[in-house]
């Protein structure tokens, strides 16, 4: 196999291990194992766990950023945009598993650093759409932009930490129309709520999450 081929793939496979079991419980021997190479192999290109670890969450974020591109690129106006990120966002902070987060915060905090910079970083995203938003008359003018990202950081945090979110009452569809339905509603305008509407009514299947 092509050496940057072999480094794609173990990429992609240790990502999912990571992110589903965490860091401690994976060694390297089982990630050549679930990749069906030899140690040898994996350590010949990755020095360490560590080492990899960081290639598979530059990965992510790097799948991340050209999901949120094409999200900004494709949708109609700014509504649109607004609800595609908004799920974007959560399925991010949900796909990431609690095991992958608790690990990096104790043995690997520079990671998590980076992780939490990151989030902050893609979150800013919002402001500039809720201007052209307000200047479209779809977002309320009487709206503090920077208290409303605020608040928006914390109801993704809050899923991030709560390890009870009812997605066996309902199903992750409801959980997060009925989200991104109330945050956005709050501050839109007539208008506004009339594309949220048209959205949500022939897109129901969009905003599914997989967890």
């Amino acid at each position: 196999m092509d050496p940057i081929e072999l480094k794609e793939r173990i990429i992609e496979n240790a990502s999912a291990l990571f992110f589903r079991n965490g860091v401690k419980s994976m060694t390297m021997s089982d990630i050549a194992n679930k990749l069906g190479i030899s140690k040898r192999t994996l350590y010949e290109v990755f020095c360490d766990k560590e080492e990899l670890l960081m290639e598979c969450i530059d990965y992510y974020h790097a799948k991340a950023d050209r999901k949120i591109e094409q999200l900004t690129r494709d949708s109609e106006n700014v509504i649109d945009t607004l609800i595609r990120l908004y799920a974007q966002n959560l399925f991010q902070v949900m796909d990431v598993g609690k095991p992958l987060m608790n690990d990096l915060k104790k043995y690997y905090s520079h990671l998590f650093r980076k992780i939490e910079d990151k989030r902050k970083e893609d979150i800013c995203v919002f402001i500039p759409l809720f201007e052209k938003g307000a200047e479209q008359g779809l977002i309320r003018q009487d709206v503090n932009f920077e208290i409303l990202l605020w608040m928006l950081k914390v109801q993704l945090d809050a899923v991030l930490g709560d390890d009870e979110i009812p997605t066996g009452r309902y199903s992750v569809n409801q959980f997060l129309q009925t989200i991104i339905q109330n945050f956005i509603r709050g501050i839109a305008t007539p208008l506004g709520n009339e594309r949220i509407d048209r959205l949500m009514e022939n897109n129901k299947e969009e905003y599914q999450i997989k967890i």
